[in-house]
């Protein structure tokens, strides 16, 4: 019995005797140190920096906060969602603290073409999207960092609805000219058919809207005009006005419910908004 007894104490010596040589940090500065070496490590893991990396977001789900901290290698965050019908879609993004990041936002189609590329400005906090007309397909939002750092929020909304239809104005039937009365003619043998008339335009307008602005290496602009096509009368080659202005453009190709157009170089296209009207007298 005494050789157990003695046993246990040289060993419970042994154990305090290694305590003795460990140094437990309860201070806060070594909890800080803590919490920093596991954000560095967390930052490591960055999966969402690419866009195959890509978070998905949902419609109608709450908004979203994450962070971007250009010194600790968050550079870059990648978003997408889903949009399964045509309709409208809004995007908004709130930086807290907007006077300590450089850096912008863009957003892509499924196409893989931008539809918006924004660069912050110092001290502006909110950004918008808003209202842009969508296709069924996925939607990639890419927020970066170039200097300094933030939280963000992220904040969608989308409004189902069907293509939007053309609008057709028809211009009133124009009334009937007076019949001209019989002519006497001259000789009995002499016979004039008087000339065919012009024929006259079909008093139809046909408007459609800009969805989307290609800009081209030439300084031309190529412009995707949706409510228009071939299911309206509208063909490659038809000539339309956008609207407000005395601009025209000339379509290149059309399907049944879209036409591409090309603005002329020299022309600001960035003047235009998106869902500015094209309009085609036919």
């Amino acid at each position: 019995m005494f050789r157990k007894i003695a046993w246990l104490s040289a060993g419970s010596l042994f154990a305090l005797s290694m305590l003795n040589g460990c140094v437990i940090d309860g201070s806060d500065s070594g909890a800080n140190a803590a919490i920093e070496t596991q954000s560095e490590a967390a930052l490591t893991f960055d999966t969402d920096a690419t866009r195959e990396g890509a978070l998905g977001l949902i419609f109608g789900m709450p908004q979203i906060d994450d962070r971007l901290n250009f010194d600790a290698g968050d550079k870059e965050d990648w978003r997408y969602i889903v949009v399964a019908e045509a309709g409208v879609m809004s995007i908004t993004l709130n930086l807290d603290t907007p006077q300590t990041i450089q850096g912008g936002w863009n957003i892509y189609d499924s196409e893989e073409r931008a539809l918006l590329r924004q660069s912050f400005v110092q001290g502006q906090g909110f950004y918008e999207f808003p209202n842009f007309p969508v296709k069924p397909g996925i939607y990639y939002f890419q927020t970066f960092a170039t200097s300094g750092k933030s939280i963000y929020t992220l904040a969608t909304s989308f409004s189902p609805r069907q293509v939007e239809e053309e609008v057709v104005v028809r211009a009133p039937e124009p009334e009937p000219d007076p019949e001209p009365a019989p002519k006497k003619s001259k000789s009995k043998s002499s016979s004039s058919s008087s000339p065919a008339p012009a024929p006259k335009s079909s008093g139809v307008t046909v408007t459609g809207s800009i969805t989307i602005i290609t800009p081209q290496d030439d300084g031309t602009a190529e412009i995707k005009i949706t409510g228009v096509g071939k299911d309206k009368g509208i063909e490659a080659g038809d000539v339309g006005i956008i609207e407000g202005t005395n601009i025209k453009v000339t379509t290149s190709s059309c399907a049944n419910k879209s036409c591409r157009a090309i603005l002329p170089a020299g022309v600001n296209y960035k003047a235009f908004k998106h869902g500015a009207h094209v309009i085609f007298n036919l």
